[in-house]
């Protein structure tokens, strides 16, 4: 099994990046044989999508494809077509993602065009990272991950809530409250 661990937070050591790297240590334990890989947006250089839809039109080959060059997004489209399961850890910025990750998701574009959102889905995860104090929780977060991890042909499963259980030196103080990511948009009501 080819598992992805995508870290969205811009810092390399914070909150996030600890965690992280613990699930990715659990994951070798756990899982010798399976191939991991550990991809923090903070090291990656990835552009914000352009909006110039020519991700909508096919190339030679019959794919779509985005039309930035030169940014370490070829990289990653690779890493998500092989990955058998994906894993989002990210810290929440004003209910939302942060910049680096939002730009991350929106380069997604060229698989909602594909046929990857038709098809049969690879399970993903979220875990939420956060100090806490924010009046207005993360369910946007979740929505905007939710939507486009779907085009890409993954299902948002589970969502793990780490707000104010993971100290500022990644120490973690309290268990995660786990939440069925299919009922997340139901809360609102």
């Amino acid at each position: 099994m080819n598992r992805l661990i995508i870290v969205g937070s811009p810092r390399v050591d914070g909150r996030s990046a600890a965690l992280a790297e613990q699930l990715f240590e659990a994951c070798v334990e756990d899982c010798p044989e399976d191939e991991v890989a550990l991809v923090p947006v903070a090291t990656l250089d990835i552009g914000g999508c352009r909006g110039c839809d020519q991700c909508r039109e096919t190339d030679e080959g019959g794919a779509h494809r985005c039309v930035i060059e030169g940014d370490d997004m070829r990289e990653l489209y690779a890493l998500l077509d092989d990955a058998d399961e994906l894993v989002v850890v990210s810290p929440v910025y004003f209910a939302g993602p942060p910049a680096q990750l939002k730009a991350l998701l929106d380069r997604l574009q060229p698989y909602f065009w594909s046929d990857a959102r038709a098809g049969a889905k690879r399970p993903a995860v979220l875990h939420v990272v956060g100090e806490g104090g924010d009046p207005h929780g993360f369910e946007p977060l979740v929505g905007i991950v939710r939507s486009a991890l779907a085009c890409a042909g993954f299902t948002l499963e589970t969502v793990y809530d780490w707000v104010g259980k993971i100290d500022e030196n990644g120490q973690i103080t309290a268990e995660a409250d786990v939440r069925d990511a299919a009922c997340e948009g139901q809360r609102r009501a």
